[in-house]
């Protein structure tokens, strides 16, 4: 196997001693282009290091007194089954942490859409990551010597020490988290990066962004504005398009509901940033930050429950949702693979 010793200059991140996110992974023939010397302690990812540049939908609050789409109740009206939950061990996102020591894979998605322009040669996967063990194998790594987010889809071990994948992309963690061809990971064009709920954030009892969503409804078709892509299933005109941002009725009393304390964090995210739709699914989804990205379960603290594969959360009033104006229709892109600064460090 080749290795390849040179190493970039390291970034700036700040070390928060939290927890871990997500991003998507699948099959590709790999093989090792860079070794360097072994890290200390893989040191840990958090929700600070993700996408928080200014103007950046993830950190925008929603506006006071906002206006709603005007077919905003039968939108909702879909929210009704099944329950929504917050998904733990479960189609979410591991998310690990690479630094100038972590060894480099060359991966070329297996995909039938990939074209050679999607090969990279130089993606950091430190020696503990692990793959969501779910079919859709998704896997996310924050290199902190280029400030990139990697992300891989249906990732898995190729058995001769190296890693293959269906797909596999990056983008900068300083960016906006929207890949502008769609080319990510999430049907939406959304980094499997964004919009995860963090442990620390729970223990905290704050999130200070806004959360992503998938539910059975999507619209086929075109996604909106801020989407890039869509797998919409359904042309039912109450289904939402990939994109929709919604958000928990502002009026809504949130200390006369009763919650649990993390019920009461996501709920505040909710209405104070609200939730994007990125995915289709068979129910409706909210996503964390997968366990295993931590030497330990750091749900047991946050959630006051270790061992969970889904957090159920339907004591927040889903039937209170509200739909902000649909953004425009977005004409998916066609071509390869659209250039960027993490995706040329990494050839």
């Amino acid at each position: 196997m080749h290795l390849d010793r040179t190493a970039r200059p390291r970034g700036h991140r700040v070390l928060a001693g939290a927890l871990p996110l997500l991003l998507a992974v699948t099959s590709a023939a790999c093989a090792t282009t860079t070794a360097g010397r072994p890290s200390a302690a893989p040191p840990l990812p958090t929700s600070a290091e993700f996408f928080t540049g200014s103007g950046t939908i993830w950190r925008t609050p929603v506006p006071d007194a906002p206006v709603f789409d005007e077919r905003s109740d039968a939108y909702v009206a879909k929210f009704s089954d099944p329950p929504p939950v917050v998904a733990i061990r479960n189609f979410t996102a591991p998310v690990f942490v690479a630094d100038e020591g972590t060894a480099r894979y060359r991966i070329a998605p297996t995909a039938d859409y990939a074209t050679p322009e999607a090969t990279l040669e130089r993606v950091p996967i430190p020696p503990n990551a692990l793959a969501d063990p779910a079919d859709d194998g998704h896997l996310a790594v924050l290199d902190t010597t280029t400030d990139c987010v990697f992300e891989m889809y249906r990732a898995k071990r190729d058995g001769s020490g190296g890693w293959t994948a269906e797909w596999v992309n990056a983008t900068p963690a300083d960016g906006d988290g929207i890949y502008p061809d769609g080319l990510a990971t999430r049907a939406s064009g959304f980094s499997i990066a964004a919009g995860l709920i963090w442990p620390e954030e729970l223990v905290a009892g704050r999130i200070d962004h806004a959360l992503v969503f998938a539910y059975p409804s999507t619209r086929e078709g075109d996604p909106i504005s801020p989407a890039t892509r869509s797998d919409g299933r359904t042309d039912d005109p109450d289904a939402l398009p990939i994109g929709a941002h919604v958000v928990l009725d502002p009026e809504l009393d949130l200390a006369a509901l009763g919650l649990s304390g993390p019920e009461l964090t996501i709920a505040t995210a909710l209405q104070e940033y609200g939730m994007y739709l990125a995915d289709s699914s068979r129910g409706m989804s909210l996503f964390a930050v997968h366990p295993q990205s931590y030497p330990y379960d750091p749900y047991e603290e946050a959630l006051g429950a270790g061992d969970l594969t889904y957090f159920g959360i339907d004591k927040i009033p889903f039937d209170r949702m509200k739909v902000l104006p649909l953004g425009d229709p977005v004409t998916p892109y066609k071509g390869p693979v659209t250039p960027n600064r993490c995706t040329d460090s990494a050839r």
